[in-house]
């Protein structure tokens, strides 16, 4: 419906089914999904609201948030530039796939990581 908007809250003991009434998951999408991406040039900190984050025009760092308390959420950074290094890097003591020091460099055009957090630390998906 055009212009509508709906907002749903809830709580579900069991399986949730967007366009199926058979979910085989806890979550079952029959259909795609989107999500939010934005472009950054300097040095950033990833919030609740990231996802996707495409790099370009410098060399600069992005830093993780604390992943204590945020277990499961995922961010995705591509490198889009052919003459930088984007440089990942985490809060406090946290490290990448138990690497010290906890940075994490994208050295090549169109490099980029996929990470995730385990509630303590930050753990590498794919890349």
């Amino acid at each position: 419906q055009s212009g509508a908007t709906n907002n749903y809250a809830g709580y579900f003991n069991g399986s949730v089914g967007i366009g199926t009434s058979a979910p085989t998951s806890t979550l079952h999408i029959n259909g795609s999904t989107a999500h939010s991406y934005i472009t950054k040039t300097a040095n950033y900190t990833l919030t609740v609201s990231d996802y996707g984050i495409l790099c370009n025009n410098n060399s600069f760092t992005i830093t993780l948030p604390t992943a204590v308390g945020i277990s499961g959420r995922e961010y995705f950074i591509i490198n889009t530039d052919a003459a930088a290094t984007i440089t990942l890097a985490t809060t406090s003591a946290q490290t990448i796939n138990g690497v010290v020091p906890s940075t994490y460099n994208l050295t090549t055009q169109y490099s980029r990581i996929c990470v995730f957090s385990d509630g303590a630390n930050w753990l590498i998906k794919y890349q």
